[in-house]
């Protein structure tokens, strides 16, 4: 273990409990227990980041003929523990949720955790409102390992969720996966229902816009379609339109400091 995930793992050692005024233990507060993780999180990401760009200028200033090794994964193994230990404090609670969310969120390798989560999520969270904030997140299930289990709690929460932002989010979700796995056009077809299907049972207007989003792929980005227009300025400055190369081969390249 790194000194740097050492550290930002000391800040989340303070205890879990907290002294009631009879002095008895009472549970820390959730929200506050799930902010100071992704606070210590997000500090060990950083450091990690901070020490990598380090050794790589050192490494330049010392004239070394090759870069040194930079650890391609990040350090998430102690923290996706830490909130499943606090998942599991809360289990059966809606305050277990947010933990869940954030495995899914920031899992790397930790595929026996992702199964778990999507299991749980399935088991005692699909009829919970809570739900909605971790559905965007299930698709890492699908990288590692749960596809069918992602897809059968879609299925659950599109069909039976009591609350309409629950199912519109699952809709969206089960649409976008559908979409980016479609190899036919009947696969593209049931995406699009499902994408479809948002603007009918919410009105919530940034539900209705990311539908609205995915479905323009289905409509202008698919094979056969007019690509739509581009427009910049090439290495000279010069202004460019795509519409400027009509009839001729044209390969595009997106490229960026990400």
């Amino acid at each position: 273990m790194t000194r740097t995930v050492l550290a930002a793992l000391f800040l989340l050692a303070t205890p879990s409990f907290v002294l009631c005024q009879d002095g008895s233990a009472a549970p820390q507060d959730p929200k506050a227990a799930y902010d100071e993780l992704v606070k210590a999180f997000n500090k060990a990401i950083s450091d990690w980041q901070t020490e990598a760009q380090a050794a790589v200028e050192k490494a330049r200033a010392e004239g070394a003929k090759q870069l040194p090794a930079i650890a391609m994964t990040p350090p998430t193994k102690e923290f996706i523990a830490k909130a499943q230990e606090y998942a599991q404090q809360y289990e059966g609670k809606d305050e277990a949720v947010p933990f869940l969310g954030f495995v899914l969120k920031y899992a790397r390798t930790e595929r026996n955790a992702v199964k778990k989560v999507i299991g749980t999520l399935a088991a005692t969270h699909g009829k919970s409102a809570a739900i909605a904030d971790v559905l965007p997140f299930v698709t890492t299930g699908m990288r590692m390992g749960a596809a069918a289990q992602v897809m059968e709690l879609l299925d659950d929460v599109a069909a039976n969720h009591a609350n309409a932002e629950c199912k519109a989010l699952a809709l969206i979700t089960r649409g976008t996966i559908k979409l980016q796995s479609a190899n036919t056009d009947a696969e593209r077809k049931a995406a699009e229902q499902d994408l479809r299907s948002v603007a009918s049972i919410t009105k919530d207007a940034d539900l209705v816009a990311q539908a609205k989003d995915a479905l323009f792929e289905i409509e202008n980005l698919q094979v056969g379609c007019k690509a739509p227009e581009i427009a910049g300025v090439d290495v000279e400055g010069a202004p460019i339109k795509l519409s400027d190369y009509l009839g001729k081969v044209v390969l595009l390249d997106f490229w960026g400091f990400w």
